[in-house]
């Protein structure tokens, strides 16, 4: 059973909820961390889903939530830590859906990367998509690029189509390319540009590049104690 459970007051009327996964670039990784830290976002709710196995992210020592509701005066946060497959996702995102649309949502983003096979290191361009006209004028007024073609799947594509089908039009996914196996630093700038524009608050330079920072040193603090867990065992297979 996925069910939501509200560790403070939550109050998403007439506020946009941008949905992050864990996924290509680690751009939803570090979108969140970036939102959390700069809007001085509250932690207000736990997702708990019983298709998702039992796992937990540590802190400082402590475990917490992996996927994780977050709210401020000008938009809410779903960030969700850790990689979930497809397969596990649909009935979770239903219930994601009905709770924002329940409580009064002005729009619901889902955010992520699209991969590329060219370099986009420092030209990742942002791209949005929707499910209809409302929203694509939307996004014109504000002069965000719209994707005019492409072949996309899994949570954003699923949210997307669950919104309009409850007849909600206030859904639409910003998407930045990246490449998917490199931390898209400049990715997850460029769909946080959007937003600010989008929804009025300010992107700091130097905030983003701080949060950045921290994010990179505990890739590489993961990264080395990977390579020295692989280094023992095949020196261990050799003596």
């Amino acid at each position: 059973m996925d069910r939501i459970k509200e560790i403070k007051k939550v109050n998403l009327k007439n506020i946009p909820v941008i949905q992050s996964f864990s996924g290509s670039g680690a751009i939803g990784t570090i979108l969140s961390a970036f939102l959390i830290d700069a809007l001085e976002m509250e932690h207000v709710a736990v997702i708990h889903s019983s298709s998702i196995p039992p796992v937990a992210i540590v802190k400082d020592g402590k475990i917490e939530h992996p996927i994780r509701l977050f709210q401020s005066e000008k938009l809410a946060l779903m960030s969700c830590e850790i990689p979930i497959s497809y397969s596990n996702t649909q009935h979770f995102l239903k219930t994601l859906v009905d709770y924002y649309i329940k409580q009064g949502a002005s729009h619901v983003i889902p955010v992520g990367g699209l991969p590329v096979l060219k370099d986009p290191a420092n030209d990742a361009r942002c791209f949005a998509i929707t499910t209809n006209d409302e929203m694509l004028t939307f996004l014109a007024n504000y002069g965000v690029k719209i994707l005019d073609e492409g072949i996309l799947y899994g949570t954003v594509v699923e949210t997307l189509e669950l919104c309009d089908s409850k007849g909600f039009n206030g859904c639409f996914s910003l998407l930045a390319e990246c490449d998917p196996g490199v931390a898209s630093y400049y990715a997850a700038k460029q769909i946080l540009l959007e937003l600010s524009k989008l929804f009025n608050f300010e992107f700091d330079e130097n905030q983003f590049n701080n949060v950045s920072s921290t994010i990179q040193r505990r890739i590489d603090e993961s990264n080395r104690m990977v390579r020295e867990e692989t280094f023992n065992k095949t020196r261990e297979s050799h003596l």
